[in-house]
């Protein structure tokens, strides 16, 4: 029997303005990160354990954790495993496919392994790399072109591997105790770090279609132009503007003569002034964005207020005619806005410099 599990519980102080520092509890379209891969797993196997502090109820069966890593939440996990079950544990900052994690439990099975780990091609900006050889994990780190895809399916036994020993060391020392498969995935998938990587993230999760909740407001002189989600109860006033993909959660207020462009995720209770301009952002939960501000390729946290006519600078030039990139982690960036924790308040007027609030800066 295989056993899901989501490791929630993974730390990092960069999200500390956010979450309080946990990566897949940050709310992306309508619900928080590690759901991404918990409602897939759930759909598969008709049920799948979380580890995290805030795991929701229902269908979700938390798993108790000590520890903010994903060797911890395996460690736990194997304690429900009776002999002969297999762990699929994945990471709950990793969006990605179905497919994905069907491509995993068939890579084990047609190899007659014991396990297999998922494998996508190494980014530019780093990652876990692996070796494979003949199909096979043959070991963690050094130079490849296959970095961990943030899943593994492993025997419950394992599991004991992860006592004492970082998630890499653990899982070669697996690869030398037992076969493990390589499922190398090449399609969607997408990992968040840190939180810049919300910004890009809300390409994955922006809608494909139009929904518009049977309680929702939307006055006769708005404007909704591509494929465009508005939850229950949210609300769209006179001549806004809403162009798609985007996202309107729950409870969510969208002022008169407002737009909002592609790629925005305006989440649950959130409020957007009137005349205010959103593109490429993630406004958090019941945030405030005052009128005739200007928010680009930013993340504004839970709680947050930006009074009216706050500004955020988002293209990085260093010159003219072109743009500089600002380099995240071995990645270059065009376009990077500001992060405004939860329960931050931005005073008006104010002028936010690009990458403020990220730990980045534009180059002079």
């Amino acid at each position: 029997m295989i056993i899901p599990v989501v490791a929630a519980n993974e730390y990092n102080e960069l999200f500390k303005p956010l979450t309080g520092g946990y990566i897949a509890e940050a709310r992306l379209g309508g619900r928080p990160l590690y759901r991404y891969a918990a409602d897939i797993l759930w759909e598969m196997f008709g049920r799948v354990y979380v580890a995290s502090r805030t795991a929701e109820g229902g269908r979700y069966e938390p798993l108790q954790v000590d520890g903010n890593s994903a060797e911890d939440a395996v460690r736990a996990a194997g304690q429900l495993c009776a002999s002969g079950d297999k762990l699929l544990v994945a990471s709950g900052s990793v969006v990605t496919e179905r497919d994905a994690f069907r491509a995993l439990v068939e890579a084990a099975a047609s190899a007659g392994a014991d396990g297999a780990v998922l494998a996508v091609p190494l980014r530019s900006r780093g990652g876990l790399a692996i070796a494979m050889s003949g199909g096979s994990l043959a070991g963690i780190g050094g130079e490849g072109q296959l970095a961990y895809g943030g899943a593994a399916l492993i025997p419950g036994r394992a599991a004991k591997l992860f006592e004492g020993a970082e998630f890499p060391q653990a899982l070669a020392e697996a690869a030398r105790e037992m076969k493990i498969a390589v499922a190398v995935w090449g399609g969607r998938w997408f990992k968040v770090e840190e939180p810049v990587d919300l910004v890009a993230a809300l390409e994955l999760v922006m809608p494909n279609a139009t929904y518009i909740a049977a309680d929702a407001k939307i006055s006769p002189t708005a404007v909704i132009e591509g494929p465009v989600a508005v939850e229950s109860g949210a609300e769209i006033d006179h001549y806004a503007v809403v162009k798609g993909p985007a996202y309107i959660g729950r409870g969510a207020f969208v002022g008169a003569h407002a737009l909002i462009r592609n790629f925005s995720d305006i989440e649950e209770g959130a409020v957007v002034g009137s005349s205010a301009e959103i593109t490429h952002s993630l406004v958090g939960p019941r945030a405030t964005i005052g009128r005739g501000s200007f928010v680009s390729y930013s993340v504004v946290g839970e709680g947050a207020v930006l009074e009216p006519n706050v500004l955020t600078k988002s293209v990085l030039r260093g010159g003219r005619g072109r743009l500089s990139p600002v380099e995240v982690k071995g990645r270059e960036l065009y376009k990077l806005g500001a992060l405004i924790g939860r329960g931050a308040r931005v005073d008006a007027g104010t002028v936010l410099e690009p990458g403020q609030g990220f730990g980045v800066s534009s180059p002079a």
